[in-house]
């Protein structure tokens, strides 16, 4: 055959995608976006109304469940051992008894609204205005229909556990491995059960350590006696045929190995069940986020594997962890093979949440250490940034192009699977619990638990298992490796090239301080500081060097945000469970779309959004339409992140051909300076980074509104998330950590500074004055070529490969 294919079920499922969609008239309106002017939105959304109008609870009814105490945890503790999607049938059908015919309009008094919003949730105080606008888009009271009306399961989990409250002691907006070491760190100290969910588990470092920190947990659970194996859920997504018939396909403890997981004979101290969960052809399992314990919940933008890219994740702790548990259990479907042993033990919340180094899930977190490192990081990645894609082996166009349309290409074996950058990162090790290990009888295990593995392996073999190096100190926490150790000021002595004058850190603040040097040590001293941040931000093989100036900018890059303490928030879930079959259509029963709908609507000052790739049909006149109210909009957006696949027919089109129509059509109103963009761009970068080098990019997913709500999890502004994906968001009131938040976002990156666009056409120029532009696929059409790329791109996000 003259081209070969890895995966060919699943690009027969993205072909299958693009010939269907044609059938699709009735709601092509929904497949790109409206009419920018004020008669195409006004007809886009009564239209969009029509095509989802349907008989709805009554409003005393959906009040009554959102105060209840009934979840589906609380009814699965009856009986463990049902499956769970039988749970949630008896459930719907229980809820949806009462259904009226009564008008949206009915209640048109907005402050009567808001209180029965109000009254909908579990909040420990009335909530802003704004937060219950957008709250109430999600119940009946809303413009736009209720979703929780339509479906009481449609935000994925009880109405009771949709609106309630929690603390966030710390998020981290960083490189993976910042990420996946807090996640090890929680897993290795887990002491009953541990639910972990990521779109994508891939064959890689970051899959390593987490492997190893099950196996640490494996250990810590033999070597205490009389102690009851922890109980472990992970599922992922990895699409197949065979999930036609089978959505949450069970994975076979034989099967482990093949996608990077431990052996069973590894775990002999704690009980591990897979689920691969994929909703043919389209619904991807989106979602990313970590329960341990029933008392803490991560969520986060990464799938687990080796990417270069910027992420972000908040970790929760306070009521809002029982959302994420229900959340879970609706997601599993299946029965669960042991049940979790805290399905009949709801905790019980802290009166009062620790914060900072007084928090003991934060208490390993060594701000300076952990910058330093992700710098280092950050710069090795650069040596990737220029590698080229191979061209195609046989020198034919349209023999690479459909080499690629299914799959095969060579740049597979580049930037994804196992990177070694990323593995040498030191915080990819197995955190140390020798301090934390206590046996049954409250005794401190004498040798810590690093030192064996669950078969009996001692530590130096668990190192050695790995095809990468790693250090795992079991008397104190991880180190670095010896050079990065030399290279880092904070863990070394001074030399003689060391500059002994360096000024002294602030306990809270940045990590790396602009330095004093003067004559001709100043340069050197400078470019030092760019190289270190370079190095934390890099992940890939491509050569370059950081082209920041050195000056008071860089004092910000703080990995961590360790949030200034606080009272529990008011915290609503955004969720959308996924959509298989083709079709743009049904947003408004959706809570997640909602909820991004009513911020714009309900927006009076301004709207900031984060996100990788923006192209979603209704994100497009809706931002359109804040502009034109007066609404600053400012949107930080990738330059290129995954063309491929936007580029597929009715994806929506790439960030760039995106901007230039807003501009275009905010220009011939002059709104144009109430929107603006910027390109991502590095924290050791002065320009964008082009798409041509197809590595370092950021993938946060936040959105700010009136610098008071904030909207964050795993939904990008895409077509794929509005209308396809299982995606988990929160809605979070609170001024105090949107601030936080927008304040860490823009210390790790360089965008505000040098990536804004032209607002004439949407353009990034060179501020010298030359007109040289940085630019991906551009403004132009695609052509036949582009579409085949695009197909692709889907086909790489249904595998998982696209780090979406």
């Amino acid at each position: 055959m003259w081209f070969e294919c890895r995966q060919p079920e699943v690009a027969a499922m993205i072909v299958i995608h693009v010939l269907t969609s044609s059938w699709l008239s009735f709601t092509a309106f929904a497949l790109k976006p409206p009419p920018a002017d004020d008669e195409g939105i006004k007809s886009y959304f009564i239209l969009t109304s029509l095509l989802t109008s349907y008989p709805i609870m009554s409003s005393d009814h959906v009040r009554e469940l959102c105060s209840s105490a009934q979840s589906i945890a609380s009814e699965l503790a009856k009986d463990p051992t049902q499956e769970v999607v039988k749970v949630v049938k008896h459930l719907r059908k229980e809820w949806k008894a009462k259904t009226s015919n009564k008008s949206k309009d009915e209640e048109k008094d907005e402050r009567a609204r808001l209180d029965r919003a109000a009254a909908c949730g579990k909040f420990p105080e009335r909530p802003s205005d704004l937060f219950l606008k957008v709250r109430i888009c999600q119940l009946i009271y809303s413009d736009i229909l209720a979703s929780t009306a339509a479906d009481p399961f449609a935000n994925l989990l009880a109405p009771s556990l949709a609106g309630t409250s929690g603390v966030i002691p710390l998020s981290i907006v960083s490189v993976i491995p910042d990420i996946m070491r807090h996640y090890a760190d929680l897993i290795v100290h887990a002491q009953r059960e541990v639910f972990l969910a990521t779109n994508y588990w891939e064959d890689s470092h970051c899959a390593s350590l987490i492997s190893d920190a099950l196996r640490a947990l494996s250990a810590r659970c033999l070597s205490s006696s009389g102690g009851e194996p922890v109980v472990v859920k992970l599922i992922y997504d990895r699409g197949t045929p065979k999930q036609v018939l089978n959505n949450h396909a069970a994975v076979a403890p034989e099967d482990w190995a093949a996608v990077g997981l431990p052996r069973p004979d590894e775990l002999a101290g704690i009980r591990l069940e897979v689920l691969n969960y994929h909703r043919p052809p389209l619904g991807t399992f989106h979602a990313k986020y970590l329960v341990v314990d029933r008392t803490l919940a991560c969520l986060n933008s990464n799938n687990i594997q080796d990417r270069p890219n910027v992420e972000m994740m908040i970790h929760l702790e306070g009521p809002v962890v029982e959302a994420f548990y229900d959340m879970a259990l609706f997601s599993w479907a299946n029965a669960l093979d042991p049940p979790l042993p805290l399905l009949a033990e709801p905790p019980a919340h802290a009166d009062v949440y620790k914060f900072g180094q007084d928090n003991e899930h934060l208490k390993y977190i060594d701000t300076e250490f952990t910058s330093e490192a992700s710098r280092n990081l950050l710069r090795k990645q650069h040596e990737r940034d220029a590698q080229p894609v191979d061209g195609a082996p046989d020198g034919s166009r349209i023999g690479h192009a459909v080499r690629t349309a299914v799959g095969h290409r060579p740049a597979d074996g580049g930037p994804y699977g196992k990177d070694e950058l990323v593995g040498a990162h030191p915080g990819m090790n197995v955190p140390n619990v020798g301090d934390s290990a206590t046996n049954a009888d409250g005794e401190q295990h004498p040798d810590g638990v690093n030192s064996v593995n669950g078969n009996g392996v001692d530590e130096a073999q668990l190192t050695a298992r790995q095809d990468r190096p790693r250090q795992v100190d079991v008397q104190g926490s991880t180190t670095a490796s010896q050079d990065t150790a030399s290279s880092s000021p904070s863990a070394s002595a001074p030399t003689s090239e060391t500059p002994t004058d360096v000024p002294e850190r602030h306990p809270s603040g940045p990590e790396l301080l602009k330095t004093d040097y003067d004559g001709a040590d100043a340069g050197a001293a400078q470019r030092s500081r760019i190289a270190a941040i370079t190095e934390h931000l890099n992940a890939t093989k491509f050569a370059g060097q950081g082209t920041a100036a050195d000056d008071a900018s860089l004092d910000s890059f703080c990995p961590h945000i360790l949030h200034a303490p606080h009272a529990p928030v008011p915290i609503a879930m955004a969720n959308r469970a996924p959509k298989g079959t083709p079709g743009h259509e049904g947003i408004e029963d959706v809570p997640q779309d909602a909820a991004w709908l009513s911020a714009f609507k309900h927006a009076e000052k301004n709207i900031f959004i984060q996100t990788p790739t923006f192209n979603a049909s209704p994100v497009i006149p809706a931002t359109i339409d804040a502009c034109r109210r007066g609404v600053q909009v400012t949107l930080y957006l990738d330059l290129g992140f995954n063309d491929l696949g936007e580029m597929i027919p009715f994806q929506g089109g790439t960030n760039e051909q995106v901007v230039h129509t807003m501009y275009t059509t905010l220009n011939k109103e002059g709104k144009q300076d109430n929107l603006k963009v910027f390109w991502y761009t590095a924290k050791d970068q002065n320009e964008p980074m082009s798409a041509t080098k197809k590595a370092r990019n950021c993938h946060v997913k936040f959105m700010s509104i009136d610098d008071r709500v904030s909207i964050l999890g795993n939904g990008n502004q895409d077509t794929q998330s509005w209308f396809h994906s299982q995606e988990v968001n929160v809605v979070v009131d609170s001024g105090a950590l949107a601030a936080e938040w927008r304040a860490g976002i823009d210390a790790n990156q360089s965008t505000a500074r040098y990536g804004r666009v032209d607002p004439a056409d949407g353009v990034w120029r060179a501020p010298d004055g030359s007109g040289r532009v940085v630019e991906s696929s551009g403004t132009k059409t695609t052509g036949v070529f582009g579409g085949l790329k695009g197909i692709t791109g889907a086909i790489r996000r249904v595998r998982g490969t696209g780090g979406f």
